[in-house]
């Protein structure tokens, strides 16, 4: 099946999840699963169509379950998460393909390596989320960050509550929240990039996108964050390209850090000045060049 260039596509999964995705870049390139942040939607990839393009990669934009136009049955663990990407694989006539996690991606791209290391080729992490058993990436967050992650298993309510209540400022204004964000929260690299004009109108619909049903996705996410999937790490058997900022406010560089130390076949490129925006729009030529040897 060939994948048809940025449209809405869904596939029905064995287990009832619909999986909305989109393709970008080059139809007959090297397959390339793209997994966005958090949150996120389909609509991410298309920062980096060009790019897949320029280097002869196919990006396919999956959407997890509760974002977008993905369906949310019930919860999805890393590992099943993993499987549903095998299936979009032998959906889209793809006995191999690479994977690129962004942030939040990045747990989702370091499942997909483990549980199908027979089908990926490369895997490319930018900014990564790790495991909560990084303790120095832990103590670095930002303190509601880290009050989220460490009080979810003892009272889900607070954080399911904490994202409602935001939510409909994201949803409605995501212009807004991503000025305050600039303003407030990041460091001067990452309101540089953020700041470029062609970014806006993507950046705002993945983000006005990806809570149109709720709140679903997000709080999944969160909960796959905090699986001990540190434990899955040994399985990943291909090569694998790291690439982080020591002024990243919002995922310390501690975690890329951690994956690097336990993916055996890993490469990290540890940038100086460079914050959670900054490395993807800067390194993303980088990447694409890694994912289409």
């Amino acid at each position: 099946m060939q994948c048809q260039m940025e449209v809405d596509q869904m596939m029905e999964s064995k287990t009832g999840h619909g999986i909305s995705y989109r393709c970008y870049g080059d139809p007959e390139g090297k397959p390339v699963f793209y997994f966005h942040g958090w949150p996120g939607s389909r609509h991410e990839g298309q920062l980096f169509s060009d790019l897949a393009k320029e280097n002869n990669c196919l990006l396919v934009a999956p959407e997890r379950p509760g974002y977008g136009r993905s369906s949310a049955v019930g919860h999805l663990s890393l590992r099943s998460w993993a499987l549903l990407m095998g299936e979009l694989s032998d959906h889209l006539g793809l006995p191999a393909f690479s994977v690129m996690g962004l942030s939040g991606g990045g747990p989702h791209a370091c499942a997909v390596m483990s549980c199908l290391s027979s089908k990926v080729d490369r895997g490319a992490l930018l900014v990564p989320m790790g495991p909560m058993n990084a303790r120095e990436g832990v103590l670095r967050m930002h303190p509601l960050q880290r009050l989220m992650a460490e009080i979810t298993p003892l009272a889900p309510w607070f954080p399911k509550t904490l994202m409602a209540m935001v939510r409909p400022l994201l949803r409605r204004t995501p212009g807004l929240t991503l000025w305050a964000m600039r303003r407030f929260l990041l460091p001067d690299c990452d309101q540089k990039a953020l700041s470029r004009k062609e970014l806006q109108p993507i950046l705002q619909k993945t983000m006005a996108e990806s809570l149109i049903h709720g709140i679903s996705g997000m709080y999944g996410d969160g909960l796959r964050f905090l699986e001990p999937w540190q434990h899955t790490l040994d399985a990943v058997s291909c090569p694998v390209k790291i690439w982080h900022g020591f002024a990243d406010t919002i995922v310390p560089i501690e975690f890329g850090m951690y994956l690097a130390s336990k993916i055996k076949d890993s490469e990290g490129e540890w940038l100086e000045q460079e914050g959670h925006f900054s490395v993807p729009m800067a390194h993303a030529q980088a990447c694409f060049k890694f994912l289409s040897q």
